[in-house]
């Protein structure tokens, strides 16, 4: 049975997309992937259709991720809202100890990650290197608004990284220098 088509979804005839959906809610027997797969991809009917077959939730692939953090990773809001509704665990981690958040806050995707904080994430949580969301939003976007949003959830501007980096430091070596300002005046040490 095929999971995924090289045809994005939206390019698809309505009846191969129904296809499709009846033949990911079928593969639903067969493990998450289908689940994992509708999820990176914002499909959020056919989230919910695999849902109501049965899929858990939580179920993770080989690395340890969730449908919800290759929701978060894709910004895909709606369907990260369905999932947790459906009683997602915001907090799970991947082998690497990731999370969901920390997904959303790498891909830059604000009311993504506004949503997951609605939900009594660990703002503070770290992956196995010892980098936090807050870091990983720096990493490539340095979005204000994003690190704005992760301060005003008590992300701890002063954590450290297993290796020592700081999130002020990651914001000066990669060239953020309106996130560098925010960050001072959030009591960053220097």
């Amino acid at each position: 049975m095929v999971l995924a088509t090289p045809i994005p979804f939206s390019a698809c005839a309505p009846d191969v997309v129904d296809e499709v959906d009846s033949n990911l809610v079928e593969a639903a027997k067969n493990g998450p992937a289908a689940l994992l797969e509708a999820a990176l991809n914002g499909k959020t009917e056919t989230v919910k259709a695999l849902l109501d077959a049965g899929v858990d939730v939580n179920a993770a692939d080989e690395s340890g991720e969730t449908a919800l953090m290759r929701a978060a990773f894709r910004g895909q809001t709606e369907t990260v809202e369905v999932l947790l509704d459906a009683g997602a665990d915001v907090n799970a981690k991947t082998n690497n100890g990731v999370i969901s958040l920390m997904h959303a806050a790498f891909g830059g995707h604000t009311k993504t990650v506004d949503t997951l904080l609605d939900t009594g994430v660990d703002v503070n949580a770290k992956d196995n290197d010892g980098a936090t969301a807050l870091m990983y939003s720096l990493l490539i976007r340095g979005d204000t608004d994003l690190v704005k949003l992760l301060l005003d959830a008590g992300a701890d501007v002063n954590e450290r990284s297993n290796d020592g980096w700081m999130a002020l430091m990651l914001a000066e070596e990669e060239g953020h220098t309106e996130v560098v300002e925010l960050l001072k005046q959030a009591g960053a040490n220097e």
